[in-house]
């Protein structure tokens, strides 16, 4: 059975859009350097939040499936860009992320050879890291009001 997400995202005028699930709320925005007035994250900052996020939430569930105890995590994660867009391997123009690299910081008194384990169901778990590393499939529409 699928499970249905679902998100609105409104304009607020100038470069502000509030974006809406469930019953939470994001005010994003763009920085003052991109003519913005920097009252909340970029979008492309907000998919490497969900990242870092779902990556922790992939952790502790491995970790608990394991029986391995986690008493700290920290995701560090950057991603890069090319302003005005990047060449792929197929001469296709991409606007968006052209490398995107993280670090997972366990705070536990496991082993390494434990917490690879644990890192490798975690990856596997995890909706967002198979969302970046797997195309899918995206379809849209518009109307005119």
């Amino acid at each position: 059975m699928l499970k249905l997400f679902k998100v609105q995202a409104t304009w607020l005028g100038g470069t502000q859009v509030n974006s809406k699930t469930r019953k939470f709320k994001i005010l994003m925005d763009k920085p003052e350097e991109e003519n913005g007035t920097n009252l909340g994250p970029k979008p492309a900052e907000v998919s490497l939040q969900a990242l870092g996020s779902c990556l922790i939430f992939a952790y502790l569930y491995a970790a608990n499936k394991l029986n391995i105890t986690i008493d700290g995590l920290k995701v560090n994660i950057e991603g890069e860009t090319v302003p005005g867009g990047w060449l792929d391997e197929q001469k296709n123009k991409r606007p968006g992320f052209k490398n995107v690299q993280y670090s997972i910081i366990v705070n536990t008194k496991h082993s390494n050879e434990e917490i690879e384990k644990v890192h490798n169901l975690a990856l596997r778990a995890s909706p967002m890291y198979d969302n970046f590393i797997h195309p899918i499939n995206v379809q849209g529409s518009f109307s005119i009001q």
